[in-house]
């Protein structure tokens, strides 16, 4: 395979995998009760709080793509798309847990009969998008990436690498509101 057909695969996997994140993110922002994490009183503020939680990362996600797929210089494209890469794992592994957490086990996300055990369960599985993420572009992507970039120095550069996976983490937490909430700053 040329490097040309392995990055339009990339593209297109993206693509795809986008698609599903929207369609996911629409379905399930039409479901206040499963929201595990508390919150809003009212059921219009929970329903705002969940769009911002699901669709918001993802216009987010179209934004840095679409940058990296419209950028003139070949190496910003190679960083950008990295960060859309993780951004996006990130995004379905959240969406995941957010269902999964809702749907069978409400105390996991640390309701009010929450057992030590459940909530120290609930812990590792809302960290599950961060770790999953990570080995994901790590050992799946970052492989096929150096395929189809192979003059690329970012892809050969670790540290930078792990730069950029900070940042994507960043750029979740900011887009979700999990920044403010973190740092106890109540949104406008």
């Amino acid at each position: 395979m040329t490097d040309n057909t392995i990055g339009r695969q990339l593209d297109e996997a993206f693509n795809w995998l986008v698609l599903i994140l929207t369609i996911i993110g629409g379905t399930l922002s039409q479901f206040a009760e499963i929201n595990p994490l508390g919150g809003p009183e009212t059921p219009e503020q929970t329903t705002i709080a969940l769009i911002r939680l699901l669709i918001f990362p993802v216009l987010i996600l179209v934004f840095t793509w679409l940058w990296g797929y419209l950028s003139r210089k070949r190496e910003n494209q190679i960083i950008l798309k990295s960060l859309s890469w993780i951004l996006a794992s990130i995004i379905l592994m959240a969406d995941v847990v957010l269902l999964t957490i809702g749907t069978f086990h409400p105390n996991i996300g640390g309701g009010p009969n929450a057992t030590i055990l459940e909530l120290a369960i609930g812990f590792s599985i809302l960290l599950s998008p961060l770790y999953f993420s990570l080995l994901f572009c790590l050992f799946v992507i970052r492989p096929r990436m150096r395929e189809a970039y192979q003059e690329s120095k970012f892809l050969h550069n670790f540290p930078m690498q792990i730069l950029v996976y900070i940042a994507a983490v960043f750029l979740y937490f900011l887009s979700t509101g999990l920044l403010e909430g973190l740092l106890g700053i109540t949104p406008i």
